[in-house]
């Protein structure tokens, strides 16, 4: 990834057989992944994030094929999830808060419950999360949550979203 003294983070970051297109503004707060929604890039969290303001460590990316995200034989709810793991590490962001919409909402809730150690908390913007979408056996959430991660619903009980 590039960068200047003042500017965000930009670059491609490398998973599977494709390369991401990632930013990361550098803000000094928390770190928001933000998940797009399926067909999407990062373009639509260009208000949101304003919107939110700099206090806070933006980091976006256009998934496979979407914006100027390579090709990929391999557009599965899984090879998702692995992006989100090659985003993550490749930023450094440490237990970074994901905003997930619609599409991209099913995926942080998976990812969060793969990942409990490694993330803050899920935020689902207009994103449902149908039961068994990525195969599981069992219903194991709290509170009506059907991600099965049994971590979303204790974060997105505890508190509203933080406004810096």
């Amino acid at each position: 990834m590039t960068s200047s003294a003042l500017s965000p983070r930009t670059g491609m970051v490398p998973v599977d057989d494709t390369a991401l297109a990632v930013t990361d503004t550098r803000g000094p707060g928390r770190a928001v992944v933000h998940l797009n929604g399926f067909y999407a890039d990062q373009r639509p969290w260009r208000p949101v994030i304003a919107e939110l303001g700099p206090g806070w460590r933006h980091i976006t990316f256009d998934e496979r094929a979407r914006g100027c995200s390579r090709r990929s034989a391999d557009y599965s709810f899984e090879a998702c999830l692995r992006d989100i793991d090659a985003v993550v590490a490749a930023t450094g962001a440490e237990r970074p808060l994901l905003v997930g919409w619609s599409y991209g909402a099913a995926l942080a809730v998976h990812w969060a419950g793969r990942n409990p150690d490694r993330v803050l908390g899920v935020v689902c913007v207009d994103g449902a999360v149908p039961y068994g979408l990525t195969g599981e056996e069992d219903r194991r959430g709290s509170g009506g949550c059907s991600g099965g991660c049994g971590c979303c619903c204790r974060c997105c009980a505890r508190s509203a979203w933080p406004r810096g």
